[in-house]
């Protein structure tokens, strides 16, 4: 099982990529109350909903949709009783959807409000990334944590991303999906040696049809009936079962022969369909021109670039992908990703695929994707690229001596006996032939035009996020193709 799949075997329908991002400059009512006279210590009154409290500060939804914020000690006796009923009433929810879920992860205060890493605390979930647009946390729970069950079913990828401020901004738990259900691969460089992977005691349909069922019941219970909605952006675009509370939304997706996901995004984001923005070039560019590091030893490399961990299963298309996309302020999740790019079942992602469906989707976030056919690979090439602070998408055999090198050769840089050993591993690469195996997309995001290296990163997390490998091994693996998406 490779990462990556030479020849397509029929041409998907072209779809498109959303990954749901939350707005945080909107905010829903936190009951489901009728919008009543609130009335401050002065008499002057306001018609208003009650929409949450917020560090002493009273959140009202007004008529036309507004939100207003009035401090508690304004509001007359009258207002601060209805105001702690009203708390009460959502605490009493908060404990029947926390028991839902499994763990104390909300509260009566909004999701999109509170601090990510308190939730990823009491999810139990290890931080993935931290970048400057914001940092993620992910658990491979079905194979990291036995036992581990939210909504009464066993996910597989739990994910929670914030946004630069570090407020929560999406939950997404992919639950039986193609990727990993019965994957026998491993983590990082075992996944190429086959080794892992669960017995799996069904079929993925029969399994995909328990873990919604589980689902749907915990949050119906939670939550009463739910209600169907289409989400998501474009080609990706599915039927989901929505449940609201207190300015969350819960997304339940079952796309056959794809995956079971629930989604937590603010009611705000649901109520647009899951369509996210666009960030503005300006704000791009300035972004990656900070992200460019120098070295004192002529070390040239892109900071910053949110980390994505494939897990055990084929997927490192549909994650290198997700990385630089987000790193050039693009929405992207790589189940979805893999969708697009018609991943079999354990992985495996014709680039081509995924290109081609992923051009268009790309051009209207104002960026574009070029694809760069390359015999050799040679710094003055990557050096333009790398000095704008945008990563090339490299398409290569990650072979267990390239990974054996890479790793030596990043941790013992400098001296004279690595500079000897450096010497001897480059004439034996430059005269070997070009292995066909181990086909892998992963990133080359530095260069040192001096030592006549190249900085790597895989994602297969943070251990990986850069590598040094000499021009001549990269060039041993390198399998002709850089991909971009610029400005």
């Amino acid at each position: 099982m490779h990462g990556l799949k030479s020849t397509p075997p029929h041409h998907p329908a072209s779809r498109t990529l959303v990954r749901a991002i939350v707005s945080l400059a909107a905010t829903a009512a936190l009951a489901t109350g009728d919008f009543r006279e609130f009335k401050d210590v002065t008499g002057r009154t306001l018609k208003a909903e009650f929409a949450g409290l917020e560090a002493g500060q009273v959140i009202l939804k007004l008529p036309n949709g507004n939100l207003a914020k009035v401090p508690v000690e304004r509001l007359s006796k009258d207002d601060h009783d209805y105001i702690a009923a009203q708390q009460a009433k959502n605490a009493d929810a908060a404990k029947a959807v926390n028991g839902a879920l499994g763990f104390p992860a909300f509260s009566a205060g909004h999701f999109a409000t509170r601090k990510a890493v308190e939730i990823a605390a009491t999810m139990q979930l290890p931080l993935e990334s931290e970048s400057p647009v914001g940092n993620s946390w992910r658990l491979y729970a079905a194979v990291r944590k036995p036992g581990y069950t939210l909504f009464g079913a066993v996910p597989y990828s739990v994910a929670l991303y914030s946004n630069a401020n570090g407020e929560a901004e999406s939950l997404s738990i992919v639950f039986a999906n193609k990727g990993d259900y019965g994957s026998k691969a491993g983590f990082a460089t075992e996944h190429f040696n086959q080794k892992a992977g669960p017995d799996e005691p069904t079929s993925l349909a029969d399994a995909m049809k328990r873990d919604h069922d589980l689902i749907e019941k915990a949050l119906t219970k939670a939550l009463g009936e739910g209600e169907k909605q289409r989400f998501g952006d474009t080609g990706t675009r599915r039927t989901a079962l929505r449940w609201d509370w207190n300015e969350h939304s819960f997304l339940l997706s079952l796309v056959e022969g794809e995956y079971v996901s629930v989604q937590v995004v603010s009611s705000s984001h649901a109520d647009a369909g899951g369509r996210s923005g666009r960030v503005s070039d300006a704000d791009v560019r300035a972004r990656l021109e900070l992200s460019v590091r120098r070295g004192d030893n002529g070390d040239v490399w892109v900071s910053g670039i949110p980390m994505v961990d494939q897990g055990p299963k084929g997927y490192c298309v549909p994650a290198t992908f997700e990385r630089a996309m987000r790193h050039m302020g693009v929405e992207a999740d790589m189940y979805l990703l893999a969708m697009v790019g018609q991943s079999s079942a354990g992985g495996g992602t014709v680039v081509e695929w995924l290109i081609e469906n992923l051009r268009s989707q790309v051009y209207r976030k104002g960026r574009r994707l070029r694809d760069i056919a390359v015999s050799d690979l040679r710094i003055r090439d990557l050096q333009r690229h790398i000095d704008a602070g945008i990563p090339l998408l490299w398409r290569m055999c990650s072979m267990p001596e390239y990974n054996e090198i890479a790793g030596k050769n990043t941790d013992t840089r400098g001296g004279d006996a690595h500079a000897e050993w450096l010497a001897s591993v480059r004439k034996d690469f430059a005269k070997r032939g070009k292995p066909s195996d181990n086909h892998h997309l992963c990133m080359i995001i530095g260069y040192n035009g001096k030592t006549g290296e190249v900085a790597v990163s895989d994602s297969w997390g943070k251990h990986f996020e850069l590598r040094w490998v000499p021009i001549e091994v990269a060039n041993w693996v390198n399998n002709g193709d850089l991909i971009v998406i610029q400005p």
